[in-house]
């Protein structure tokens, strides 16, 4: 089979789907207040099965310029973000879930605004990064992507949509529609 070069990589069609995904993700985090929550949960639900299913698609990439790797998404940016998601879940912000991430095993409280924050910030990370003119910025976006899907957001991704499927799932027994 033959290999790809970066720039092809960095072009694939794997790649541009992640973006796709991720830019749709990043506005909908960016407007949520103005989303009925029943709708927000419905699109949660799907947008990050989809982000969960194209990040496992990426491949891992040789980086040649480590140099052109920067971060963007600042401390005060993710905790204003936080704060703001907190309030607009507010009693369903906290759940109990095992957290993978840390390597705890047990089960234990974990936020929803923190999980989807912090899948945020690796994504808003790659989508400016990637935007970037330079071969050496899209193969560091790409890179860090792959990285962070792997140890980060993709463990996120399957401790958020369990309680974010058992939401809707209560809102279907509720209104008796099954």
């Amino acid at each position: 089979m033959e290999s790809l070069s970066n720039e092809e990589m960095v072009q694939s069609k794997t790649v541009l789907e992640v973006i796709a995904v991720a830019a749709e993700f990043c506005r909908f985090i960016d407007k949520i207040d103005n989303q009925e929550q029943t709708e927000v949960f419905g699109f949660l639900q799907k947008i990050l099965t989809a982000l969960y299913l194209k990040g496992s698609l990426l491949s891992a990439i040789e980086v040649d310029d480590e140099e052109a790797n920067e971060r963007f998404v600042t401390e005060e940016e993710y905790e204003t973000l936080r704060y703001q998601l907190s309030r607009y879940f507010d009693s369903k912000d906290y759940f109990t879930a095992v957290d993978f991430v840390s390597g705890n095993t047990e089960s234990m409280p974990v936020s929803l605004s923190e999980l989807l924050c912090d899948i945020y910030l690796d994504l808003k990370d790659f989508l400016i990064l990637y935007s970037k003119e330079s071969l050496a910025a899209k193969e560091n976006a790409v890179a860090n992507c792959y990285y962070y899907f792997q140890t980060n957001w993709g463990l996120k991704l399957t401790m958020v949509l369990p309680y974010i499927h058992y939401i809707l799932s209560q809102q279907v027994v509720q209104n008796d529609e099954y």
